[in-house]
């Protein structure tokens, strides 16, 4: 996922170290990712639902997995003690980053969605640890089956 002329929204520090950025972004391109649907305007819970993996060829270039498993172990540290779930606005993609590591939450319906902290930090430790060079891949994301949403 590339944000054009990225706007930051807000931004935080996670985790129990306060070590991992995360920000709400503004991106020129969000309207090309809402699917076009405007007749549903509601908040969806998303938590739970499945995603298809795709890692990114060729190899190379990709993310350290560790520095995605302190993105993860953030997460599963603000689940238990800020909320288990979280908001993602349309247009407002949510972006996390540790040293080499970085990770997208992209609503890609026309309405909002909640998920949650935990199936994201399952979602990037198995893209991490198997979007590697050794699977001649750079990193990958976790389309949702009904293309709603996306992890990268």
């Amino acid at each position: 996922f590339v944000c054009k002329d990225e706007k930051v929204l807000s931004t935080y520090i996670a985790g129990k170290d306060k070590r991992v950025k995360v920000q709400a972004l503004s991106c020129s391109n969000a309207a090309e990712l809402v699917s076009r649907s405007i007749t549903e305007k509601r908040q969806t819970n998303v938590c739970g639902n499945t995603c298809n993996t795709n890692c990114f060829s060729p190899a190379g270039g990709g993310p350290n997995p560790y520095d995605c498993q302190v993105i993860a172990d953030a997460l599963l540290y603000d689940s238990q003690n800020v909320g288990a779930l979280f908001n993602i606005a349309v247009g407002t993609p949510i972006f996390m980053q540790y040293a080499s590591c970085e990770t997208f939450f992209v609503n890609q319906a026309s309405y909002n969605e909640t998920y949650c902290r935990t199936d994201w930090a399952s979602t990037i430790e198995y893209v991490a640890f198997n979007c590697q060079s050794q699977q001649n891949a750079h990193g990958g994301n976790c389309v949702a089956s009904d293309q709603t949403w996306f992890i990268q």
